[in-house]
């Protein structure tokens, strides 16, 4: 179908945007930057479209204690140029800098890549690695759901037809906690992900740590953690051979698919490649740890 076909819903609050979905199946739209690839490659089944752009009472990004609240509106570039969100989730802001180009950081929101619910979206991995909370609203009722429980498959939640993202809560890293995120595609820029990794760790001493968290994306029907990968770090001094141990074990845990842009296997040393490289550059000092006033 064209743009001109659908029948496009614009309104002007949240409560009026929640009416809508209440009474009728509609995909909702934020910055549109998937939506409308999706269009154009006839992958959108629903005949009516929500346009989010005008509910200003959506585009925020907030300090809640633990928590950085982000509006469903909030762009990547309003998280790139935030010092709350670079002070506190700088992880995710690496993350943010590799969305596409300029334009699509200016049009693209971190909500519209949960609901997009691709494993390859680069925003997802850091809100794995950090614990987020994703909201969901309906004129009746809402609702928080940890990011871990969200996604069901490729494009699949758990989102009803009659909920809107509205939020997404980004749990603070803490000062001392070290990170990483790194991405893996066709192009140093403007490429879809073939692999992704987002980490943080938590220290113990002087880097040995007591917590690790490490989130990877597109070599799964979701994105998903790397448990075995993740015990191995633990309250151990990271020696080089440590640290391809840690790797290794990660491309364990991937299930990747080949497709037309990688094979499986590719993916997989992607991941073990990119792990060891994150992780060296903690040891070596190349990455600074979470500070709390200017990460």
């Amino acid at each position: 179908m064209k743009v001109s076909q659908y029948t496009v819903h614009s309104p002007r609050t949240l409560p009026e945007a929640l009416n809508i979905l209440k009474d009728a199946t509609v995909r909702p739209i934020a910055g549109g930057t998937d939506v409308m690839v999706q269009i154009k490659d006839d992958l959108v089944k629903e005949t009516e479209l929500l346009n989010l752009s005008y509910i200003r009472d959506l585009n925020y990004i907030r300090d809640d204690g633990d928590f950085i609240r982000v509006g469903a509106l909030a762009t990547y570039s309003d998280l790139i140029r935030s010092r709350l969100v670079n002070e506190y989730s700088p992880v995710l802001v690496e993350a943010a800098r590799t969305v596409g180009a300029v334009q699509i950081q200016n049009r693209g929101t971190l909500a519209g890549n949960v609901g997009n619910a691709s494993p390859a979206g680069d925003g997802l991995p850091p809100l794995f690695a950090t614990g987020a909370k994703i909201k969901l609203q309906s004129a009746a009722s809402e609702r928080e759901v940890d990011i871990g429980d969200y996604f069901l498959g490729v494009r699949k939640t758990v989102r009803q037809p009659n909920e809107l993202i509205t939020e997404v809560s980004v749990r603070k890293m803490k000062p001392g906690d070290y990170y990483f995120f790194k991405k893996i595609g066709l192009r140093s820029a403007n490429a879809i992900s073939l692999a992704s990794v987002a980490a943080v760790l938590v220290p113990a001493e002087v880097l040995t740590f007591k917590e690790a968290r490490i989130a990877m994306g597109a070599v799964a029907p979701t994105v998903i953690r790397a448990k075995g990968a993740e015990a191995a770090i633990l309250n151990c001094q990271l020696t080089d051979e440590k640290m391809k141990e840690v790797g290794r074990l990660a491309s364990e845990e991937a299930r990747p698919i080949t497709d037309i842009r990688a094979t499986a296997e590719y993916r997989k040393q992607a991941i073990a490649g990119a792990v060891y490289e994150g992780l060296y550059e903690i040891v070596n000092g190349f990455r600074s740890p979470v500070n709390g006033s200017g990460a």
